[in-house]
């Protein structure tokens, strides 16, 4: 019986064609929880990022930034990775060399250190449901001596970032576009995030459906029970998941809910 369902947001909850939810999804998600299964959305935004479309699905978990923070619905923090210090300046350093456009997420708001303008996310996020809230500019460069952060969003020449940390022991730059990049710690992606809520609801596998339809969905899926991909999917991910779901734009993710037997 399945007793987590653990999304993915753009291309998986999020129409990326119509730019919506669709309203088949949310209404699948409300039956599903009413009938006790718990929902989590697994996503690179951070916690308090995720928009007032996403925070009314009301999700009983976030897994953020890419499985770094896994927080309660509320906001209770459960568990977090942070950099280094070291990890911080050497990110910096990298970033302020190549003028790279560079972003930190820290566990209450998100850091924009230097050229925001490069940070091809930033505006659009800005100006949707996400507002402008969650983001702080400090050109200073310096939170971090206060806080730790847990990933980073870097935009800089793809070239120079595999010079520079293709064999990093300890950082994984995570691509999401043509020159931007998620940096998390080496073995934290939303894979890993997962185990750790299964670990604290007390959860098996078996017990667990994740669905996604981009690479780093990958984890996810497979540290699932049951991974199912969109059909809008790229085709590493349809290989990998067990079933193959209709795009996120075709009522795909309350089709495969009621295959899994989740909704009637």
């Amino acid at each position: 019986m399945i007793r987590l369902l653990v999304f993915d947001v753009d291309g998986t909850l999020y129409d990326m064609k119509h730019h919506e939810i669709p309203a088949s999804c949310r209404q699948a998600i409300a039956q599903a929880k009413a009938a006790g299964i718990r929902f989590a959305i697994a996503t690179g935004r951070a916690h308090y990022a995720l928009g007032k479309a996403l925070n009314d699905l009301k999700p009983d978990y976030i897994l953020g930034v890419n499985g770094a923070v896994v927080v309660r619905g509320d906001g209770t923090v459960l568990a977090r990775q942070d950099f280094s210090g070291d990890q911080v300046r050497q990110v910096n350093d990298f970033c302020r060399r190549h003028q790279a456009g560079l972003a930190w997420k820290f566990i209450d708001h998100v850091y924009l250190y230097q050229h925001p303008e490069k940070i091809d996310w930033l505006v659009p996020q800005m100006n949707s449901d996400v507002g402008r809230e969650p983001f702080v500019f400090c050109p200073t460069q310096d939170h971090h001596l206060l806080d730790l952060p847990q990933s980073a969003s870097v935009h800089a020449d793809p070239e120079a970032v595999a010079r520079e940390f293709s064999n990093s022991a300890s950082l994984s730059f995570l691509p999401y576009s043509h020159d931007g990049f998620d940096v998390v710690l080496k073995g934290v992606d939303k894979g890993r995030g997962l185990q750790v809520l299964m670990q604290q609801l007390g959860l098996r596998r078996e017990e667990t459906a994740a669905f996604g339809d981009n690479r780093n969905d990958l984890e996810m899926l497979a540290a699932a029970g049951t991974a199912v991909a969109m059909g809008n999917a790229i085709e590493e991910v349809k290989a990998a998941a067990d079933w193959v779901t209709a795009p996120t734009w075709e009522n795909g993710i309350a089709l495969a809910l009621r295959k899994l037997g989740c909704i009637q």
